[in-house]
């Protein structure tokens, strides 16, 4: 039996129905290490110990585990070498610590890679964003070790100084949080050294107060009346944009992507059926005759709406043709909120937010709301919720 081999651990089943890769360390007695990886078993070649075609980014991940395995035959012949009697504690302290070689670069150009490969493309323009600044702050080829309460303090430092919005510090901050979650799950960086701040450690660096200058608005009731009175006719380069919000607006708040991708096939027995992109979770939603009006202005022979019946096919250049549609349906909105004289300048996530308003004012239950909105986790919709409240409680205020 060889010394060292990369397996599939099949005495242990996630809940997805992988199973975990492990490193098998037999010197004497077979123990196993984890390599924060898994696999299902029709992904996974026995002989070889490696992931086979069918994995997706196979190619990749089978790079990551030869260099596992490279390192772990290093640390074993320096143990053999030295004459030293073998414990698998200092096998595992120093092979895990030659894992933490991988470099904060090499790391970010393989999830950039990876996500290409699994069609993520808004996921790998993030870090393709975060990449670009994180070396512009830090130039070199640091270690996750590096990234610790100093690091990231000065980087939220940098962007600011930068003119970076404070939400924008936040979006970057929290998708390098999600990078050194993914090097945690992959063995690159102990648990130990997590650098942002948690229930156990709430000394650790936090960027909640990165928040505060991202104030998304609903449209208030008299703003509706006024929308619902808009003479788009007067404006025929609005009418799709003003259509489309509508439509978003009746379908709780429907993000502007999902609704590029909804298809004929999207309709079934009078309901609206999609899988929201930013979630995966699937939506279900009652056609009303306003919707139906709408659907049938702008149906095509694919798409409900016309917005990618011209895309392109590559998903990259698909992914910024539909964020050039968006910035479009913007700054429409932005035309016809200043037309309307709203306060504020309406957006594609104006109509989930007003949505959601229309409910709380409606003393609809939490329950109802969640579920309307497609949330896991009922703290998000209270999050929404203690907002609108809170401005009504302000307008209370106003009377004393």
């Amino acid at each position: 039996m060889s010394a060292l081999k990369i397996v599939l651990y099949r005495n242990k089943a996630l809940s997805n129905g992988e199973h975990p890769i492990r490193l098998r360390v037999y010197f004497g007695k077979e123990r196993y290490i984890s390599l924060g990886m898994s696999a299902k078993p029709s992904e996974w070649n026995e002989r070889v110990g490696r992931f086979n075609a069918k994995a997706a980014n196979y190619e990749t991940k089978n790079a990551l585990l030869r260099k596992y395995l490279s390192r772990a035959e290093e640390v074993l012949n320096n143990i053999i070498s030295n004459n030293k009697p073998f414990s698998i504690h200092e096998f595992k302290t120093k092979f895990q610590g030659s894992d933490q070689q991988m470099s904060v670069k090499e790391f970010l150009n393989v999830r950039i890679k990876e996500l290409i490969t699994e069609k993520r493309i808004g996921n790998s323009q993030k870090y393709k964003q975060l990449q670009s600044l994180l070396f512009k702050y830090k130039a070199g080829d640091y270690l996750f070790t590096d990234i610790e309460y100093n690091f990231l303090k000065g980087f939220e430092t940098f962007m600011l100084s930068r003119d970076c919005k404070k939400s924008n510090v936040h979006f970057y901050m929290r998708t390098l949080r999600a990078l050194v979650n993914e090097a945690i799950r992959r063995g690159l960086l102990d648990q130990s050294q997590y650098p942002f701040a948690t229930q156990f450690n709430k000394n650790a660096y936090s960027f909640s107060h990165l928040k505060d200058d991202y104030n998304p608005r609903p449209l208030e009731m008299d703003e509706m009346e006024q929308l619902k009175k808009f003479p788009v006719g007067d404006y025929p380069h609005l009418q799709h944009s003003f259509d489309s919000f509508i439509f978003l607006l009746r379908a709780r708040g429907l993000n502007f992507v999902d609704l590029c991708e909804l298809t004929v096939n999207s309709i079934v027995a009078g309901r609206l059926n999609y899988i929201r992109q930013k979630t995966g979770k699937l939506y279900s939603i009652k056609i009303t005759p306003e919707m139906r009006e709408i659907i049938e202005k702008y149906r095509g022979e694919k798409y409900l709406f016309p917005i990618l019946d011209k895309a392109p096919t590559k998903p990259s250049a698909r992914y910024h043709h539909v964020r050039n549609a968006l910035k479009v349906f913007n700054d429409q909105l932005k035309e016809i909120s200043e037309i309307l004289g709203l306060k504020r300048h309406m957006t594609s996530y104006t109509a989930r937010y007003t949505y959601t308003n229309v409910l709380v004012q409606n003393n609809v239950p939490v329950p109802l709301i969640q579920q309307a909105l497609g949330h896991s986790n009922i703290a998000t919709t209270q999050h929404y919720i203690t907002k609108f409240a809170n401005e009504e409680v302000d307008r209370v205020d106003g009377y004393i």
